[in-house]
């Protein structure tokens, strides 16, 4: 299909990602419910716990901006491509740490695959904050 120039943008490929049940529960930011999952866990550990604060957080700063400063199609595009990207790596590094806390095997087995579960965890959450922070957002 044809486009306008400068419009070419819309037909690179776009990454598709259905959204599970237990992120669209309790409320209506897939994100937030991530983020209340991973509060939820008591063993989930200070620092992880921080970055999940800060994961939020940048989250929420893109959409924090004066009336008169709008984001035009192509930048909203690209925000969501890269928060959808970023919130289904950060939700697969979590559905691993839990799967590695529900693990029946011996214990130090548990606890070494638990350790690389929350690595991996925190890993995908400085990615995703890293990413955050790049895109087009607050302007405050």
């Amino acid at each position: 299909m044809s486009r306008p120039e400068g419009w070419e943008w819309l037909d690179e490929p776009r990454e598709h990602w259905d959204i599970p049940a237990s992120l669209r529960r309790p409320g209506g930011s897939p994100q937030s419910n991530l983020v209340i999952a991973m509060l939820s866990c008591e063993f989930l550990g200070h620092e992880t716990v921080a970055l999940a604060g800060r994961f939020i957080t940048e989250y929420s700063m893109l959409y924090l901006r004066p009336p008169d400063r709008g984001l035009n199609f192509h930048e909203q595009s690209r925000l969501g491509a890269v928060i959808t990207r970023h919130t289904r790596r950060t939700y697969e590094a979590w559905e691993g740490f839990k799967a590695a806390a529900e693990n029946d095997g011996p214990a130090a087995e548990v606890r070494r695959l638990i350790q690389e579960g929350r690595q991996a965890l925190a890993l995908e959450l400085n990615s995703a904050i890293s990413a955050f922070r790049q895109l087009p957002g607050s302007v405050l």
